[in-house]
């Protein structure tokens, strides 16, 4: 028993241990996800609110353009962690292909969103009034808003990292830089919350409306 409880407090300590050492910002990355995941729970607790359900005076006709877009931002992280890999390979060449690749998805999804915005509406669901196809609204916006954040964040490495290509010396200092790896982990921790995120939502929506 008191074996047991020493392993407890032993892996407690390694745990707490690891959270120590942990930089700044990437502590402030996961606190940062935390508290988006807590204003999507609360969002989608009100969605799946069953007097919300019962508000819709039209049935909802789950837009085609969700289903794509849920491909186009699953197909994005994998772009994005052979990216990660291709960074600490040195092959600046194939990690800004791949980030180009997750850009590129990351605009699909966003226009796609847009697109399942209006088949909401041309099947007459509307942002007016307590409803759950107001929340589809708001939900998926909300959403889109995040990920445009993390788009902002992806041009910007992106573009240092195109800079760099060519330059042996340049991809040497910024591999073997701490700060470059703490920047690019704080994409992947983000980027990938989103997708998982979305990807909840979107079978909420199934759940909910099919």
């Amino acid at each position: 028993m008191q074996k047991q409880e020493q392993t407890n407090i032993r892996e407690k300590k390694t745990t707490l241990e690891k959270m120590e050492q942990q930089h700044p910002y990437v502590m402030m990355m996961y606190l940062g996800v935390m508290g988006i995941f807590m204003a999507f729970t609360l969002l989608m607790l009100l969605f799946f609110n069953e007097s919300l359900i019962k508000a819709v005076t039209h049935p909802i006709e789950f837009p085609y353009a969700f289903f794509i877009s849920t491909i186009a931002i699953v197909s994005s992280s994998f772009f994005l962690e052979k990216a990660r890999q291709q960074f600490y390979k040195d092959d600046f060449k194939k990690l800004r292909n791949n980030l180009l690749a997750v850009f590129g998805l990351g605009i699909v999804f966003l226009s796609l969103q847009i697109i399942g915005g209006y088949e909401l509406h041309q099947n007459k669901i509307y942002l007016e009034g307590k409803t759950a196809g107001a929340y589809l609204y708001i939900i998926s916006a909300f959403h889109m808003v995040h990920l445009m954040g993390g788009l902002i964040y992806l041009a910007i490495l992106l573009n240092q990292y195109i800079n760099k290509v060519d330059d042996g010396v340049q991809i040497l200092i910024t591999v073997t830089n701490p700060y470059e790896k703490i920047k690019l982990q704080l994409l992947t921790i983000y980027w990938h919350f989103m997708d998982v995120l979305w990807v909840a939502i979107f079978v909420g929506f199934l759940i909910a409306l099919i």
